[in-house]
């Protein structure tokens, strides 16, 4: 695509230029960094302009320049604006859903199926929406920015069966990247219509998909029947130190540490429960044995990396063991000294750590069976969040 497009090779050079910075500070290099990205700025801003990029199918190069850019701004916390503002690679990725809404190929047809996206199109899709998507579950509860429909383009696989193919851009299927928002946006609801009967069975029905989600890729086209079939597969494959060696299992375990993810995602913030109840205890069980088996350098150790599963883990855990997991991830993965968004991330999790255990308490009162009846315990903590620390960027 660089060779197609100046802001899309401009913008891949100011982000190469940053890490070549890290192991050769020199000024001139720092200077040609800037000189590209305000070139890939610039020509961005032109693109945007052009009436041929907002057409059905369109917009390829502006959404990956734009990706580009973003993640320039992840891995540079130097460059962030200050947690009061949207962080630049939120309201990035939030005009290239915009972009992608507009050019979306999925309008001209009948039938979902008859829509056969380009590879680039699906990466777009997935690297965009991941920032937007997983910026959700920390942020306070809108109904307009966390509208499913915003993403329905992850969909657009052609067959129900390459919606649940395993993409290298996240480490899961674009169906479920879209799951997290539907999840953000139910919420929204029952807490704007408590009344309503309809949105729980709603509730039970995403949880009935996500429990029997089954993911596949090209390495192992057959899924595991179950997370517990997925783990002894991998324990028959794993070196002296308990961790997999070869890339069918890490795909596997990354992706199944996804699903679990959406499920306790679902338990806590949709179904309102606490995070001592069972249902939430066993499925971390579950995310802590899938990241136990995963390496956290080296060359498996990926972009596919569940950095936000695992932040989920250390957030709500109630078990030593759980947490110890996830910390021994953070802190491995933070050895390894490359720039990345797990460091501020990691900090960010320790101080929200010291104070929910003191004001988010789980109460060992009976649970009301109706959902809007019982305690909104996500929201209060996501208050607090956003408030001290600002919209987190955990990808």
């Amino acid at each position: 695509m660089a060779p197609r497009s100046q802001a899309v090779l401009h913008a891949m050079l100011a982000l190469a230029g940053t890490y070549v910075l890290d192991y050769l500070p020199d000024e001139r290099v720092r200077q040609r960094s800037n000189a590209h990205y305000n070139a890939a700025v610039g020509l961005l801003t032109k693109d945007l302009r052009e009436e041929a990029e907002q057409r059905p199918g369109g917009g390829e190069s502006i959404v990956a320049a734009i990706a580009l850019l973003n993640m320039l701004d992840v891995v540079s916390p130097e460059r962030r604006r200050s947690k009061k503002e949207v962080p630049r690679w939120l309201e990035g990725a939030q005009v290239a859903c915009k972009v992608l809404d507009v050019t979306d190929p999925g309008h001209r047809y009948w039938h979902i199926n008859n829509v056969q996206p380009s590879d680039a199109r699906v990466a777009n899709t997935v690297i965009t929406s991941r920032a937007v998507v997983l910026a959700l579950p920390m942020t306070r509860l809108n109904k307009a920015s966390s509208d499913s429909t915003h993403f329905q383009w992850l969909l657009l696989q052609s067959t129900e069966e390459n919606s649940r193919k395993i993409h290298g851009a996240c480490g899961c299927a674009p169906r479920l990247l879209h799951r997290f928002a539907l999840i953000t946006h139910l919420a929204a609801l029952i807490e704007e219509e408590p009344e309503s009967i309809v949105l729980p069975v709603g509730a039970d029905a995403v949880a009935e998909e996500l429990n029997e989600f089954r993911q596949w890729s090209e390495l192992n086209r057959e899924s595991h029947s179950s997370v517990e079939a997925l783990l002894s597969n991998c324990d028959l494959q794993l070196n002296p130190q308990g961790i997999v060696t070869n890339k069918a299992s890490m795909t596997d375990l990354t992706a199944e540490a996804w699903r679990l993810a959406a499920m306790i995602y679902l338990h806590c913030r949709l179904s309102r429960l606490p995070r001592s109840h069972p249902d939430v205890v066993k499925q971390m069980s579950y995310l802590a044995a899938c990241i136990r088996r995963m390496p956290t350098s080296g060359p498996l150790f990926t972009a596919q990396a569940p950095f936000f599963p695992v932040f989920l883990l250390g957030l709500l855990a109630v078990h030593p063991d759980h947490k110890l997991c996830a910390e021994g991830w953070f802190q491995s993965v933070i050895q390894t000294s490359c720039r990345s968004s797990v460091p501020p991330a990691y900090e960010a999790l320790q101080r929200i750590r010291h104070w929910m255990k003191d004001e988010i308490l789980d109460d060992d009162v009976e649970i009301p069976e109706n959902i809007p009846l019982r305690s909104p315990w996500w929201e209060k903590m996501v208050a607090r969040v956003t408030e001290e620390e600002g919209i987190l960027c955990l990808i």
